[in-house]
């Protein structure tokens, strides 16, 4: 199945790939559609014509012209349009075509049921809609009532499905214009007409739908999605701590009679009171230097969090780089004038006020090379940078303070979270996963799907993997008021769950939420929202294994309604969307665990056991009363479930997970089952259950499940011979 799409940007206009309309507004839902966008800068010359071998299409979204549009249109004509399938052209065309250039450019329109002509529609203030397409257009706004200047792209024949069309006079008779369409050879969008920025106040929101837009312009191929947003049939949740303040000290009331550092208190007041929910830490490696008697202290909280079984070990860098950019190409004599030249900032940030907390308390002379602002690169500047010490440093050294055998699982980016190619390929090279960045919100201040974050960010052959949410620094104007503002995460859990399921759950806070009782409260509440919401808890680094998955995963199609799904990495979950109508083929698939349903969504669990999973559909019929076990699906699960094996009598499978083992399956016979649980082999429960007249079955398991155990439910049938 072709998954990938060539995006096309000019630097000369957009920067970084992590500043293109693509990456920022596009990428998202053409991710929640399944495929891969791939970035290729015009400054770097056109693409061959060998690099556009399986590719789904093209797209652009450049804000105006590009440099030597010319020889871009060629391309697009002469080399893009006989190798790639569709074109998908958003914003600026690319330049003002002359009109043989226009004629040409229609080997690309007409194959979306579109004619452009040379020239464009100017005398906006008397255009009037003629068509608009309620199921594509007023997605989160509606279009101006008084349209910007855009080209003349004509409707011929009739394969285009249009979307957004104006009349306008235009001298003697009146020109329509098509400045929303798809067809079989792509898509059109017009500047102005599928995203509207209002400049005033900083905002954006889609005119266009654009999952329904993108669908309708790749064609709508029926695949089964790999999806980032569930495991084992719920929705995921996972915790991670960057260790900014990690030696801060709090000014909670309870601690006031003896200075207690944030570390303290987070260890004390959100890790230890929620075992049954894992969080992944990770300190900057500097703050606990044992070389002081400071980093002493520091490092044994480190330790007794590290202890804890629901504690995932990770490090937030050697030094934290506030801007990585400086350091792709690093120059000691340029970080050491920036040192001696910084001047003092007037409002003070974050990294301000923990230094000054720190400064307080340890009465240690102002430290030239420890940055108390992000106007410098990094934090700690007293020895040069170098990507063996910032990340290997860090994930050995760290490792070091965990029990013997725990290994360091992730890398948090620091900082701006954009790090250069190198530094990504160095946590890869070290075999742990790395996270952070992306910034996702989606609530009463970033009102719109486009603040919803893509799955990564590409740095040349490296991803590097963004958080699910953003962190409460977001949500307290960079650590100045509003303290309990991180509660407020809680809307964009509501919104990216309903209608469309577009994100997992992520609560991502900083070590300095443990400062203040106000941001302390906020991080409980949103601890205390997932010990009880029917969600999955899983470690940080499986879900980046799970978005590494999405980019590694190859979906072979089998004919029929049958594919192979391979090269999953920690992805185990696929996704068929409209699919009401569409039920799990269990005899005709492979390595299947079960089945959910959201919003009209089918979610496939598969066993991460079959590295080979083949998932078939069929057609979804009244339920029939299953004649044996050998049938039966996960419906949900708060656990981890694998190597699941069937037979007439009953099934056996793999689990581990956090807090309460909830399971629920369906497609068994009603009556009565007994569960065994064990573990290296001694017996753990054995308990009887009962399915009902619907085949439901539920049980919850009464241990921990830490560490792996081996569950097996057989039916009284078997009990009785036995």
């Amino acid at each position: 199945m072709r998954r990938d799409i060539l995006a096309l940007y000019d630097s000369a206009l957009e920067p970084a790939i992590d500043e293109t309309g693509i990456h920022l507004n596009a990428e998202m839902p053409l991710n929640h559609l399944g495929f891969i966008v791939h970035y290729h800068d015009l400054q770097d010359g056109l693409p061959t014509a060998d690099s556009l071998d399986g590719v789904a299409a093209v797209l652009t979204a450049f804000p105006r012209q590009v440099s030597n549009y010319r020889a871009y249109f060629r391309w697009l004509v002469d080399v893009a349009a006989p190798k790639v399938p569709r074109v998908i052209v958003m914003g600026d065309i690319g330049g003002a075509p002359s009109p043989l250039e226009a004629r040409r450019l229609n080997a690309v329109f007409s194959r979306m049921g579109l004619k452009l002509k040379a020239g464009e529609i100017s005398n906006v203030l008397e255009a009037r809609v003629v068509t608009q397409d309620a199921s594509v257009i007023g997605f989160e706004r509606g279009p101006d009532p008084i349209p910007e200047s855009h080209p003349i792209v004509e409707r011929e024949g009739d394969t285009a499905s249009v979307a957004l069309e104006y009349e306008t006079p235009q001298r003697t008779r009146l020109q329509r214009s098509v400045v929303v369409a798809t067809g079989p050879g792509g898509g059109y969008a017009a500047s102005g007409f599928y995203i509207h920025y209002e400049s005033g106040i900083g905002m954006q929101r889609w005119i266009v739908d654009p999952f329904t837009f993108f669908a309708r312009a790749l064609g709508e191929p029926v695949f089964p999605v790999p999806d980032t947003t569930t495991v084992s049939g719920r929705r995921l949740f996972f915790s991670h701590v960057d260790g900014d303040g990690w030696n801060s000290i709090t000014r909670i009331e309870r601690y006031r009679d003896k200075p207690t550092t944030s570390a303290e208190v987070m260890l004390k007041d959100l890790v230890e009171p929620y075992p049954d929910l894992p969080v992944t830490i990770g300190p900057v490696l500097s703050d606990i230097d044992q070389s002081t008697k400071r980093g002493v202290a520091a490092a044994e909280i480190a330790g007794q969090l590290f202890a804890l079984p629901q504690v995932e070990v990770a490090t937030h860098t050697n030094t934290h780089p506030f801007e990585w950019g400086f350091f792709e190409d690093y120059d000691r004599q340029r970080e050491l004038a920036l040192i001696k030249g910084t001047p003092t900032e007037e409002s003070k940030s974050v990294i301000e006020q923990v230094g000054d907390a720190v400064a307080s308390v340890w009465r240690r002379p102002r430290n030239p090379f420890l940055a108390m602002s992000d106007a410098l690169p990094r934090a700690y500047m007293n020895k040069p940078f170098s990507v063996e010490t910032e990340v290997g440093d860090a994930l050995s050294e760290t490792e070091k303070l965990a029990p013997p055998g725990k290994k360091i699982a992730v890398y948090l980016w620091s900082g701006d979270a954009l790090p250069f190619e190198a530094a990504i390929a160095a946590t890869r090279k070290a075999g742990v996963r790395n996270l952070n960045g992306g910034s996702s919100r989606f609530d009463a201040q970033s009102p719109s799907v486009s603040y919803v974050s893509p799955i990564s960010r590409p740095a040349g052959d490296q991803r590097q993997i963004y958080a699910v949410n953003t962190n409460e620094n977001v949500y307290t104007n960079l650590w100045r008021d509003r303290f309990n503002g991180y509660a407020q995460l809680s809307e964009t859990f509501k919104r990216t769950e309903d209608p469309v399921r577009l994100r997992g759950t992520n609560v991502y806070y900083h070590a300095y939420s443990a400062e203040r009782t106000a941001s302390l409260n906020a991080v409980k509440s949103l601890l205390d929202w997932a010990r009880e919401a029917d969600v999955i808890p899983i470690e940080a680094s499986r879900y980046a294994a799970i978005a590494d998955g999405f980019f590694s995963t190859r979906i072979e199609w089998l004919g029929g309604r049958s594919w192979k799904v391979s090269d999953r990495d920690g992805l185990n979950t696929v996704r068929f969307d409209a699919a009401d109508d569409l039920a799990i083929d269990l005899a005709g698939s492979v390595g299947v665990l079960g089945t959910s349903r959201h919003a009209q969504s089918l979610y496939v669990a598969l066993d991460a056991a079959t590295p080979e999973a083949v998932v078939t559909l069929k057609p979804r019929g009244e339920r029939e009363a299953p004649a044996d076990a050998g049938q039966v699906l996960l419906a949900q699960s708060r656990w981890l479930v694998s190597d699941m094996q069937r037979d007439a009598c009953g099934f056996s499978f793999e689990t581990r997970g956090y807090g309460r083992g909830e399971f629920e399956w369906s497609d068994l016979p009603a009556g009565t089952y007994t569960v065994r649980a064990t573990r290296d082999g001694t017996e753990l429960q054995s308990a009887a259950v009962t399915a009902d007249d619907e085949g439901q079955l539920s049980f919850a398991l009464p241990f921990n499940g830490f560490e792996p155990a081996a569950i097996s439910v057989r039916c009284q049938a078997e009990e009785g011979r036995s």
